[in-house]
């Protein structure tokens, strides 16, 4: 698409009504490099993620009071990124040693192989129990193997050891699964096309993520009990990523062919861009949540891709507590627009290399 129809895409958007400022946007930073997007949160406000360095090299990161943090340094990884923090500030994720894959612990630091070439690590709980993806392309949480299906992977894992994940069930067909240690394998359905993918699932056993509709487009869904809740989009196709213990579910979906991070709270899909008043800023992908509404992900700013973490504004504690006010400028708007527009010209981006066949599933539908 070319940055001229996606200026005029954004311009038309910049005249769409706002709850008003709720949310305050923090930069978490940068390693030196041009692109940054935040995975994972905990309880406290920690986020980790992925920044590339100076050198072009993407490297995990952790970010707390002290500003980002670089975990992939002197551990003799090329590169890395981390995916998820719990409580106790264990990190899991995923380090490049000689090209290969190894899923990686970080403790106080101190970057630790839990697995061997070709591992990733996903998801972690506040025991310090990871799930992921081994060598063999089974998924794991802990000790055990899941070896069920010819290819599988965990993505979020919660205090009971449940496991969210998605499977291979059939050449190019894949369905998310809910693990747990005593019954095995549950396979979730979809919105009437092929596929879905779960990613994250909480201590109630609510799961997140998207799934294929009989249109061929996905949307994000909510899942409580085995059915699958559409959540809806903002205009195209919609993912969840991440969900707290309130059942508040944030992801992104597609608002004129460009990305837009979402809230899903009370019923209704939010904008998040309609909740900050930060001139400058597209919020583009939102992937996780904590208990106090702290939220975490990507965005454009001045033509870069920067990792954010949204705070409450003094007095707010939900998008439902917040009282209408007057709507940001037009000017603000169009300022994060032309940002978005010069950076998908300029293809300023970069993506984790996750535990994905990406080859065999549906193309992502932007509307």
């Amino acid at each position: 698409m070319k940055s001229t129809s996606l200026l005029l895409s954004l311009s038309c958007a910049a005249g769409v009504a706002s709850a008003g400022a709720i949310f305050s946007v923090t930069d978490l930073g940068s390693l030196g490099g041009s692109a940054a997007q935040a995975f994972g949160l905990n309880a406290s406000g920690q986020a980790v993620g992925a920044a590339s360095n100076a050198f072009g090299y993407t490297h995990a990161f952790s970010n707390f009071a002290n500003g980002m943090t670089d975990l992939t340094i002197n551990t003799g990884a090329s590169e890395g990124f981390a995916s998820a923090i719990n409580a106790q500030g264990q990190i899991a994720g995923t380090q490049y040693v000689n090209g290969q894959a190894i899923a990686t612990v970080w403790t106080n630091g101190s970057a630790n192989a839990i697995a061997g070439p070709g591992s990733f690590a996903t998801g972690i709980n506040d025991s310090g129990t990871v799930t992921g993806m081994l060598g063999n392309g089974h998924a794991f949480a802990g000790t055990n193997e899941l070896t069920a299906f010819n290819w599988s992977s965990g993505y979020g894992i919660n205090a009971s050891g449940q496991v969210a994940g998605y499977a291979q069930v059939l050449p190019g067909v894949f369905r998310g699964f809910i693990w747990t240690p005593s019954t095995g394998y549950v396979l979730l359905g979809t919105l009437g096309g092929t596929n879905s993918y779960a990613m994250a699932i909480n201590d109630s056993g609510q799961v997140v993520g998207n799934a294929q509709m009989a249109s061929g487009y996905s949307h994000a869904f909510l899942s409580s009990g085995g059915a699958l809740e559409d959540l809806g989009s903002l205009g195209g196709s919609s993912y969840a990523y991440g969900l707290n213990a309130h059942g508040d579910v944030v992801g992104y979906s597609y608002v004129g062919g460009a990305a837009h991070a979402f809230l899903f709270e009370n019923g209704v899909m939010i904008d998040l861009n309609a909740l900050i008043d930060a001139p400058g800023w597209v919020l583009t992908q939102a992937y996780a949540i904590n208990g106090s509404g702290q939220i975490v992900g990507s965005g454009i700013l001045n033509g870069a891709e920067h990792a954010f973490r949204l705070d409450y504004l003094a007095g707010y504690t939900d998008v439902a507590s917040s009282a209408a006010v007057a709507a940001p400028e037009p000017a603000a708007w169009m300022l994060a627009a032309i940002g978005l527009a010069l950076v998908v010209s300029s293809r300023i981006r970069f993506r984790p290399r996750l535990p994905q066949p990406r080859k065999n599933q549906t193309r992502e539908l932007r509307g």
